[in-house]
């Protein structure tokens, strides 16, 4: 998990095309997609979408490999419940799983619902891997977040990096005096996993504390007003959303 984290932040700081695209464009542009996703049940409209940004995706002086690796980590978790779908949904029977029927219903709600999971997240990734992600939030918040919001989700995200990396001291302090999990049994290990996270725990709380107080020391409150590097948005970022509407609208039309 350490890697994949460092790695994401590493890869949002290529030169590419794709990076250079405005921070609002991008944000935007996973909008339109996840709502048109939400929006319509057509199967092709979805492979067309998954097309696109997979094409897209070339343009990012990413290996493919990375972006495919972090799409099918997370698929799993919505893959899971399309799964089920063709099992407890409809009336007419196609198929007999054993003694589980399978419903012709359930087995296309089942594949639209894959599909809209992996439109959405595909454009997920797109835009964490090509777009710090400090970026994103302060995007987000030209677009109209509320300030609170944004100032939550950028130290929220800050602490997931420190907090990670005490994890991984944390496991490595552990090593260096003789530690093997293969040697625990059950009890042990769950006893040792406990001891871990409340350690982790304790860290992060000590943590928040210490950085609650620094920024009361500099005379932050939640009236503050942080203010954001500006950029204007260019003839490449309008055609890059131009470019989406169009296929999207004609995938619309089309299907």
């Amino acid at each position: 998990m350490h890697g994949s984290i460092h790695s994401l932040e590493r890869d949002a700081f290529v030169e590419s095309p794709l990076h250079r695209i405005d921070a609002r464009i991008k944000l935007i542009f996973v909008f339109t997609v996840v709502l048109t996703a939400t929006i319509f049940n057509n199967v092709y409209l979805m492979v067309l979408m998954e097309i696109y940004m997979l094409f897209v995706m070339l343009f990012s002086k990413i290996p493919i490999s990375n972006l495919l690796k972090r799409i099918i980590m997370i698929i799993p978790f919505g893959g899971f419940i399309a799964l089920f779908q063709p099992f407890i949904r409809g009336e007419s029977v196609i198929y007999y799983l054993g003694m589980l029927p399978i419903y012709s219903e359930g087995l296309d709600f089942g594949m639209s619902l894959f599909l809209k999971f992996l439109v959405s997240i595909t454009s997920v990734v797109l835009l964490s891997s090509t777009t710090p992600m400090y970026e994103v939030i302060n995007a987000g918040k030209k677009l109209g977040i509320p300030s609170i919001m944004s100032t939550l989700l950028g130290m929220m995200i800050r602490y997931l990096f420190v907090m990670v990396d005490v994890l991984e001291s944390t496991i490595k302090a552990q090593k260096s005096r003789a530690l093997n999990r293969k040697n625990l049994n059950y009890k042990q290990l769950l006893n040792t996993f406990g001891s871990l996270i409340g350690l982790v725990f304790l860290k992060s709380y000590e943590q928040g504390e210490r950085t609650y107080l620094g920024m009361l020391s500099r005379g932050y409150s939640k009236d503050s007003n942080i203010k954001t590097l500006g950029q204007k948005i260019g003839v490449n970022d309008v055609l890059f959303l131009s470019t989406t509407t169009l296929i999207l609208s004609i995938g619309i039309i089309s299907f």
